[in-house]
């Protein structure tokens, strides 16, 4: 196996860990979410007898206030914001993943061993608009969070890394969109 071959084996099955990782994260958050509505004096008591002082999820920082309480009106929005930002974290590694396995001719729906093929151009584009979503999303919980508490309570950052990163990624795509288009010619002469 040469060096190219493992470097995307390492690059498969670390997406497929990063992907699983956030699926497993999506499903802690959307359970701690239902602890939260259908028991939220039980869940808040329990958060805070784990002495934490803070809950961060997804660029969000709640702090407790100084009488021990948990501000429900950040609680829930940081969850939200960790349960979606979670959730197309694990779709733009699930894409990444499927990408190598198209590439290399190893899907059902696979046109054999190349990465000119429609459907890697498709999850290209998927990846640089969940990328892009994420920052808009956070943005949008920020200002919830702000309205519902005020921000000297709770502290929301937004990272515009996401959006840099998605407008590559749909940049890209337009050139394998191209180079699929190139390929379909070249083999319609063979």
């Amino acid at each position: 196996m040469d060096q190219h071959q493992k470097l995307n084996r390492l690059a498969v099955v670390a997406a497929k860990i990063a992907e699983v990782f956030h699926w497993v994260a999506v499903a802690l958050l959307t359970a701690s979410l239902a602890a939260y509505l259908f028991r939220r004096e039980g869940f808040l008591k329990h958060f805070l007898g784990l002495g934490a002082g803070e809950f961060a999820v997804a660029g969000f920082s709640v702090r407790v206030t100084e009488d021990g309480a948990l501000l429900p009106g950040a609680f829930l929005p940081a969850l939200l914001a960790g349960i979606v930002v979670c959730g197309l974290m694990a779709m733009i590694f699930r894409n990444i993943y499927l990408i190598f396995k198209t590439s290399e001719g190893r899907t059902r729906f696979s046109k054999g061993p190349t990465p000119f093929q429609k459907d890697n151009v498709r999850m290209l584009r998927e990846i640089g608009i969940f990328a892009i979503s994420i920052p808009l999303w956070e943005l949008a919980c920020s200002f919830l969070v702000t309205l519902l508490v005020g921000s000297d309570t709770a502290e929301a950052s937004v990272s515009l890394t996401g959006l840099t990163f998605g407008v590559a990624a749909l940049c890209l795509s337009q050139f394998f969109a191209y180079g699929v288009r190139l390929q379909q010619d070249s083999d319609g002469l063979l």
